[in-house]
């Protein structure tokens, strides 16, 4: 039966360890056992769906699609969705309360990481040989170890006085197309989906009336693999940035994204980690073309970053041109109010 929480038993069993909590993807992929991402097995008739709502929304709560930006954390668009405790609509103040975290499915274990001066953590669980779902963010009131099955329904701890919880899902039986280099990428990211979409049916109506989305958008699930071969479009690294240190803290600097609003996704963001410019999240003016056109026959190409909060507010000027298929001139000028360009000796190479 569905529910907006639960109670259960929480077991013990081996301690997981202790690393880095948001913005870390909780590993990459392989290793030497039967599965790609984790030798945990599934708990006994564990189902890809949740039939609880980890934290019950309330009026003035929201909740997002996927793709939220915010650099230099999460440079490219986030594979998580959100349970803020404040209306993103208004920017009401988040109310100082805190918020008990149920399990949404049953899972076993398989990481758990804390945020390191902070105390919280990321816990990470397999349901069935393909789903694997995460909840971070939670202060957690009973230990969970690596291997323990816990039963959807549980209480394990509560959300920070204001806090905001995350909630991820992936699927290995997923395909997911916009992912040019996987070698980039984390597992959880290659693999993600929409948490909203495997809640059970009964309790997605009030869930997603609560998502932060445009009227206009064709659902409220959200999307993060916007790279396109041949295009601008999409997820680009500084040259000489190993795939294996993309999608950790060593990469956020030098990534850059070429995609979509996850509240309006009509309207384009280029967000930047770092490296060529201070961290940030910028729209582009409405008659620039849409980084989807932009192909190395388009050659030079100026973007005016605008704020995407007040259009008339030019923060300075980046210019891009695709000199193949897979290879990115880039450079910003901060300050510059100017439409137009050229590269000098200062510009960037960045790749798929």
């Amino acid at each position: 039966m569905a529910s907006w929480r639960g109670v259960g038993l929480v077991g013990m069993v081996t301690w997981v360890g202790l690393l880095p909590g948001c913005g870390g993807h909780g590993g990459g992929g392989g290793n030497s056992g039967p599965y790609p991402y984790t030798d945990v097995l599934p708990p006994a008739g564990g189902v890809a769906q949740f039939s609880v709502v980890p934290v019950a929304p309330a009026p003035g709560f929201t909740l997002t699609a996927l793709g939220s930006l915010n650099p230099p954390g999460h440079v490219l668009p986030t594979d998580h969705v959100y349970f803020y405790a404040w209306d993103l609509s208004t920017g009401a103040p988040a109310p100082q309360t805190t918020r008990n975290v149920y399990m949404p499915a049953t899972g076993a274990c398989f990481l758990t990481l804390q945020t390191p001066g902070v105390g919280d953590w990321k816990v990470m669980f397999r349901a069935t040989d393909n789903f694997y779902f995460y909840l971070d963010h939670v202060l957690l009131t009973t230990p969970i170890v690596y291997g323990q099955v816990v039963q959807a329904g549980t209480l394990i701890g509560t959300t920070d006085p204001g806090g905001t919880l995350d909630l991820g899902a992936f699927d290995q039986s997923v395909t997911n197309t916009g992912f040019i280099d996987p070698a980039r990428y984390p597992f959880q990211t290659l693999y993600y989906v929409s948490p909203w979409a495997y809640f059970e049916p009964s309790l997605q109506p009030a869930l997603y009336a609560q998502v932060y989305r445009s009227p206009t958008a064709k659902n409220k699930d959200g999307k993060i693999d916007f790279s396109v071969a041949g295009a601008l479009v999409g997820d680009w690294f500084h040259l000489g940035l190993a795939d294996s240190d993309s999608w950790d803290a060593t990469g956020w600097s030098q990534t850059v994204g070429f995609v979509y609003d996850f509240y309006d996704p009509t309207q384009v963001r280029i967000s930047i980690g770092g490296t060529v410019d201070a961290p940030g999240v910028w729209a582009i003016d409405p008659t620039a073309p849409d980084p989807a056109t932009v192909t190395p026959a388009s050659g030079l190409v100026a973007y005016r970053l605008l704020n995407p909060f007040m259009s008339d507010q030019q923060y300075g000027l980046m210019l891009v041109q695709m000199t193949d298929a897979s290879t990115l001139q880039l450079e910003v000028f901060p300050g510059s109010t100017a439409s137009a360009g050229q590269f000098d000796a200062n510009s960037y190479t960045f790749v798929r």
